[in-house]
């Protein structure tokens, strides 16, 4: 074993540690190592694999590990039971251990996993999210279809294959150097996992109409929403957070999107486009507990109390949105969650309090093992 990769796990899983109690206190494990990493040129593309590999498998097991490790429970103490053998992983299958132990995962979440789901599917799904995700791509159909993309990359030697339940997405069997085709560089292909395409094509929004992306990020939905509205009608995009909203411009323009609008919270604009929409896209903040295998390290910062401010600030942005929805207009909510509290339960309190009704049945998925992640989607409209 390379002692020097070893060191640099243990420096990481330190140093985040650190920045999370500092300033950074929501801190993801990915956006962390792309810094460690430019931190750290000198550690070439295997030495960076392998200790981005060792360091979200030591978080996905931190449960299981501290449970086989003597006290204190640092993570120099968990990474010598982790890297001395293989024995620990046979602990998985320990059904003498507490569901929650033999996953992995914290007493509260799978509480309330096995609450939404009954105990069978949320030992399933906690099995599911400690595997590796898989890397998925959009095609953006404005400008090439997805036939010719997946013909262009099997011939390059990628191996691809089609999305069975998005329409223009595809998925890689390995991690690819992605920046680096042309494909991507010339914006026929964008990092998307199928569950969120799958999310943006309920918005269903026809050429001349207008959509708002109410929580747009840095426009990854509205992305998949626009090709198909051929650049008539508008996109609004907006969001609380302008460092990334603030990206979604380079995006948009590199798909070869025109019709958009960045609007941040204090753009004029705001208020004169309300009861003017078609569709509004709602896409929360929630518990991520469907999309926890792409950051593991969440699982572990989870509390009911964070649940329910979740809960309430879903709610408040759900009344905000719904203020732009015209009157046969129709308002998308959408979570990456496996949770009733975030999901169906939500959808019932805003058909109630804000006289709704339900447009189509809610999508509802779970995370698929080598397959997407989890998420709930619910298209309403007033009565």
């Amino acid at each position: 074993m390379n002692a020097t990769r070893v060191r640099h796990v243990e420096s990481a899983l330190i140093r985040l540690d650190q920045a999370r109690r500092g300033e950074t206190p929501n801190l993801p494990l990915d956006l962390f190592l792309r810094r460690y990493f430019q931190a750290h040129k000198f550690l070439d593309s295997a030495d960076r694999a392998w200790i981005s590999e060792k360091t979200y498998e030591l978080y996905r097991w931190r449960g299981l590990l501290d449970h086989l490790t003597p006290q204190p429970h640092s993570w120099a103490n968990r990474m010598r039971t982790f890297f001395l053998n293989d024995r620990w992983r046979s602990q998985t299958q320990n059904d003498k251990l507490p569901h929650n132990v033999r996953c992995s995962f914290p007493k509260e979440l799978f509480a309330r996993m096995e609450g939404s789901l009954g105990t069978k599917a949320a030992i399933k799904v906690s099995n599911v999210l400690n595997e590796p995700p898989l890397t998925f791509l959009r095609v953006n159909t404005l400008k090439i279809s997805r036939d010719k993309v997946f013909s262009f990359l099997l011939a390059k030697s990628v191996a691809v294959e089609k999305t069975v339940s998005s329409k223009s997405g595809l998925m890689l069997s390995s991690k690819q150097k992605l920046l680096d085709l042309p494909e991507y560089k010339l914006g026929y292909i964008e990092i998307q996992d199928e569950s969120s395409q799958l999310i943006a094509q309920q918005v269903d929004a026809k050429p001349g109409q207008h959509v708002l992306d109410f929580c747009a990020g840095s426009g990854g939905k509205s992305l998949c929403v626009a090709p198909p509205m051929l650049n008539r009608g508008h996109v609004y995009l907006h969001d609380t957070r302008d460092t990334k909203l603030s990206k979604s411009r380079r995006r948009m323009r590199k798909a070869g999107i025109t019709n958009y609008t960045i609007l941040p919270p204090s753009h004029p604009l705001l208020p004169k486009l309300r009861a003017k929409m078609d569709w509004v896209l709602v896409d929360a903040p929630c518990s991520q507990s469907g999309a926890i295998r792409r950051n593991p390290d969440m699982k572990w910062a989870y509390s009911d109390d964070r649940l329910w401010r979740w809960v309430a600030q879903q709610r408040e942005i759900f009344e905000a949105a719904l203020k732009y929805v015209k009157d046969d207009g129709k308002i998308v909510y959408a979570t990456c969650s496996v949770l009733d509290e975030e999901n169906a339960q939500q959808v019932r309190f805003f058909c109630e309090k804000f006289g709704l009704y339900l447009s189509r049945p809610p999508l509802h998925a779970l995370p698929q093992s080598r397959g997407m992640d989890g998420f709930f989607c619910a298209t309403m409209e007033r009565r």
